[in-house]
């Protein structure tokens, strides 16, 4: 008997002593997450990104210099317990929100709050920025639920394991799923009710271009972002749009409408908050000019007639790959697009609507690319002006010229030799204004020379 007390006792001697040691070494050893350094990324912009201390960032690594940061390095991320993995830092997409990044990325909504440090899924708007973890490399594919149909008859349908289904979308029953909410299927499953809607270019910010691609052939295609209509045009086999933000449009969230119907026919709606992110321009020196070219009685006419040659949407995309510069080499860049600017000591209510090359390797404008030319003519405040259409309503301004060299109606291939830098117009020295406007809007075209639209 006393050796069955003594046995007993020394059970409960070495329970209580086990979990107190386990829990010690875990506040010794907490485990934390790493984030993999990116192109462009620093300690200070990898802190703010995280909403931690770049000092404990230094010293959970044991960096020794901070300015030598490689990039693909493996950073652990202090101050962010209870998660492991590697973390990811993306932009919230169309249809996105923390129930179904939750299933995408196969990790509990509650470690998607915490790493984001807030509670409210209205926080999860188009192009706010979130962190999460990286999602295994067997990822699965996405679907959604049609009215009327439920999670066990599209798991028989599609030849997918009920209760699998049903574990991989973290809900306690099936019946949790709504239709139009996104759920996973496992990978090889039939899913032929899956939508895909791509946004390329999020957040959206002033002054920019911006892509939708949705995976739908569907006549009834529509779209709005805040006030302005999307266009869309048949792209291989799904329907794209190429829309600008205008860069003196208040920062701040705007309402997403998309509506079409899917591969079943059937009605998909998405209405979302979109945010629209501050482009950060800088201010141009004050600019004096001749009065008369601020004169809005004589400025409106001319607006209006460009927005009148620039409004038709040609369904044909003229030109293909990267845009060119539409200068020689050296390039020399005077004033950058959106840069504010004030005129004659008026306020900085005014926006530079494209970019300005100063001559320095010689006087020659090429086409930035393919187009057809659709205006020639000498104008107050823009001088010796062509506008060339490139198609799915991209056109390509040049204002300021001394000559030009092509007419109405001609189709240009991009390289071709077409007017003369000058000083015509409002123009306080010889330049070469280039202005892309897309679908009635001026955008950078600087990033045209680089990404590939749509």
């Amino acid at each position: 008997m006393k050796i069955f007390k003594f046995l007993f006792f020394l059970f409960f001697i070495i329970s209580w002593i086990i979990p107190s040691t386990a829990v010690f070494g875990q506040s010794e050893n907490p485990e934390y997450p790493v984030y993999i350094v990116q192109p462009g990324d620093t300690i200070n912009l990898i802190a703010i990104k995280f909403n931690v201390s770049a000092t404990d960032i230094i010293a959970a690594n044991n960096i020794t210099d901070p300015n030598l940061l490689s990039v693909s390095t493996p950073l652990v991320i202090p101050g962010i317990k209870g998660v492991s993995g590697v973390l990811t830092y993306k932009a919230v997409s169309i249809g996105e929100n923390p129930d179904s990044l939750a299933r995408i990325y196969q990790i509990p909504k509650d470690v998607i709050f915490r790493l984001n440090q807030t509670t409210s899924p209205s926080e999860f708007y188009i192009g706010s920025n979130v962190i999460l973890v990286e999602s295994p490399e067997n990822s699965y594919q996405q679907s959604s639920l049609s009215s009327g149909d439920s999670l066990f008859e599209r798991s028989i349908l599609e030849n997918a394991s009920f209760w699998e289904t049903t574990i991989l979308n973290q809900v306690d029953n099936p019946w949790a799923i709504l239709p139009k909410e996104t759920f996973i299927l496992p990978i090889g499953t039939n899913n032929d009710n899956q939508t895909n809607v791509e946004f390329i270019g999020l957040p959206l910010t002033q002054g920019k271009s911006a892509v939708i691609n949705v995976n739908s052939m569907s006549q009834d295609l529509s779209g709005r972002v805040g006030n302005l209509e999307l266009k869309f045009f048949s792209n291989n086999s799904q329907q794209s749009s190429i829309f600008g933000i205008h860069a003196m449009l208040p920062a701040g969230l705007y309402p997403f409408h998309l509506e079409f119907k899917n591969n079943l026919d059937q009605n998909v709606v998405i209405d979302q908050l979109i945010l629209i992110q501050q482009g950060f321009y800088p201010q141009d020196p004050p600019l004096q000019v001749d009065p008369s070219t601020l004169d809005e009685s004589l400025t409106k006419p001319e607006d209006d007639l460009i927005f009148q040659v620039t409004s038709p949407f040609t369904t044909e995309q003229l030109w293909s790959g990267v845009f060119n510069y539409p200068v020689d080499e050296p390039v020399c860049i005077k004033s950058w697009f959106g840069n504010r600017r004030s005129y004659n000591d008026q306020p900085y209510n005014r926006f530079h609507t494209g970019v300005d090359f100063g001559v320095c390797a010689n006087l020659n404008i090429y086409a930035p690319a393919d187009g057809k030319v659709v205006f020639t003519d000498s104008l107050l405040t823009r001088g010796n002006a062509t506008l060339i259409d490139h198609g799915l309503g991209v056109y390509s301004g040049f204002w300021h010229q001394e000559t030009i060299l092509v007419e109405e109606g001609q189709f240009v291939k991009a390289g071709d030799l077409i007017g003369t830098i000058g000083n015509t117009g409002r123009s306080t020295g010889p330049h070469l204004h280039w202005e892309l406007l897309v679908n009635g809007i001026q955008v950078d075209p600087l990033p045209w020379l680089e990404t590939v639209f749509p």
